[in-house]
């Protein structure tokens, strides 16, 4: 076919919008898209566990408590709370208006935090800073899916989720370097002494910030548009995309659009379209499989979440312990000889330092978990057996953190009972495959906002409960994450193909 005839049959044709995505080819708009995203996935996953390092450190300048510790460190899984309206408002006013607004006003909070003055500030600014940023996690994932062909979506997808895992490696890496620095500058107009936690603070907030330039030079998602009935709005973003990839924006003639989906009727009310999406998810037959992934979604995210978030704070007590003794302790007589420490006695010195080996274990972590992470997606069709062996390793390493008295060991099996943040997705899929399409975006966030719930009211019950029963807490979680096995053992088998 000619040149000039395929023009001609391109004008005539109604072409659906992931043909056009196609047809626009696939070059630097794409790969900018990307490092965009990825920039802005590992930007919230730092300012959400990230912050688990800056507790840390400001503990002694901020003069922290065990309980005002735990308040801190759960303060991102507050912001998560109120993101649930972030779903609507992206459907309604664009993807990359969403993430826009998100990621700047996020940042800016994030920002904030570094010259709190006190911990009930940088509580308020963590909660409303969450409150936007968390919901990109999310967001990102639709605009990049979206704007992207088919032939190279997953493995876009699968770059932008890696780098998110990655954000533990760039966290503690960041630590290395900026943690150790013993500087102290005197602020009296904002009341405050800048050092090194703060400046630590400022860094990793600066990603959300540089994802919120780039969104600038992005487009909105084509397929939003067209969703949305303009269609010719979205045929004029992807000439831009075209032309953004090296086209020449003559030889782009697309006449036609079609809308993916077709509009939804208006005469139904929001209220009765939630009614209907969400009733049937506590009705039989679908009631006794909501019960159970949620309750498995809650062990997974809860287990990795609150020992993630204590992970800086417990490991540093740990080896500031071990370092001045030649003996060998448990883990729990360790941290808890630290946290009892009188701050108001008169021979009490201040210390904000974060021993080298506790970011060295941060270090280890991050790098386990994402080759693990990459180890297990090569058994998705096993992922029952996966779920269940991460409950089983999570729940022997808590017994044994509790029992061992060698500091290797124990910091070996401390890191291991977050395994089951690899569980996460295996619980995930089977929203997909156990639901009715209309219900399978509802229930998932629904899911996840309950186990982040979880995951905040659980950050604050360690830290109440951590003094006075410290390995009791570690047998009683192995006990919580073993349940998961008996409830795992109910989903169909691995054999059998889930319909």
């Amino acid at each position: 076919m000619s040149k000039g005839s395929e023009e001609s049959a391109n004008e005539s044709k109604d072409h659906n919008c992931d043909e056009v995505a196609e047809l626009t080819g696939h070059g630097r708009y794409h790969q900018f898209l990307l490092v965009t995203c990825c920039i802005i996935s590992n930007g919230v996953a730092l300012d959400m566990f990230g912050f688990s390092l800056v507790v840390t450190a400001a503990s002694c300048d901020l003069q922290l408590d065990i309980t005002q510790i735990g308040i801190l460190a759960s303060a991102p899984f507050a912001g998560v709370l109120f993101a649930f309206p972030w779903g609507y408002y992206a459907d309604t006013c664009g993807r990359r208006c969403a993430l826009l607004l998100s990621t700047s006003v996020g940042f800016t909070f994030s920002a904030l935090s570094s010259f709190a003055t006190n911990w009930q500030m940088m509580v308020a600014f963590k909660i409303i800073g969450c409150s936007f940023s968390s919901s990109s996690l999310t967001l990102v994932m639709t605009y990049l899916g979206e704007n992207i062909g088919r032939a190279h979506r997953s493995r876009y997808l699968f770059i932008m989720n890696s780098m998110n895992l990655a954000s533990e490696i760039v966290s503690f890496g960041l630590a290395l370097f900026i943690l150790p620095l013993t500087f102290s500058w005197p602020v009296p107009w904002l009341s405050i002494t800048l050092r090194a936690w703060r400046l630590f603070t400022l860094v990793i907030a600066v990603p959300l910030g540089v994802g919120a330039v780039l969104l600038c030079y992005l487009y909105e998602s084509p397929t939003f548009l067209a969703n949305k009935g303009e269609t010719e709005e979205a045929i004029r973003v992807l000439r831009k995309i075209f032309v953004f990839n090296g086209g020449n924006e003559i030889e782009f003639t697309i006449g036609h659009l079609k809308q993916p989906e077709a509009v939804k009727s208006k005469e139904k009310s929001i209220w009765e379209s939630l009614n209907k999406q969400t009733v049937p998810l506590y009705r039989p037959p679908l009631l006794w499989r909501t019960l159970q992934l949620f309750y498995l979604l809650i062990i997974c995210c809860t287990t990795n979440n609150v020992f993630l978030m204590w992970f800086p704070t417990m490991v540093n007590l740990f080896f500031n312990s071990v370092s001045g003794t030649s003996a060998d302790i448990g883990f729990c007589e360790a941290v808890v000889q630290n946290i009892t420490i009188d701050n108001n006695a008169e021979n009490y010195v201040c210390d904000d330092s974060i021993s080298l080996m506790t970011i060295y274990s941060g270090l280890a972590l991050g790098f386990f978990f994402t080759i693990i992470n990459l180890l297990a997606s090569q058994l998705a069709s096993s992922r029952r057996l996966v779920l269940i062996c991460c409950y089983l390793v999570a729940a022997l390493s808590c017994i044994f953190v509790g029992l061992l008295t060698e500091p290797v060991a124990t910091m070996i099996f401390f890191i291991l009972i977050q395994i089951t943040a690899i569980g996460i997705g295996s619980v995930s899929s089977y929203f997909v495959d156990l639901y009715p399409t209309s219900n399978r975006g509802l229930v998932t966030c629904l899911a996840m906002m309950v186990a982040r719930m979880t995951s905040f009211t659980g950050v604050n019950l360690l830290g109440a409960v951590v003094v006075s029963n410290c390995n009791l807490l570690f047998y009683s979680w192995a006990v919580f994450v073993l349940s998961g096995v008996v409830v795992a053992l109910c989903l169909p088998s691995d054999r059998n193909k889930v319909t």
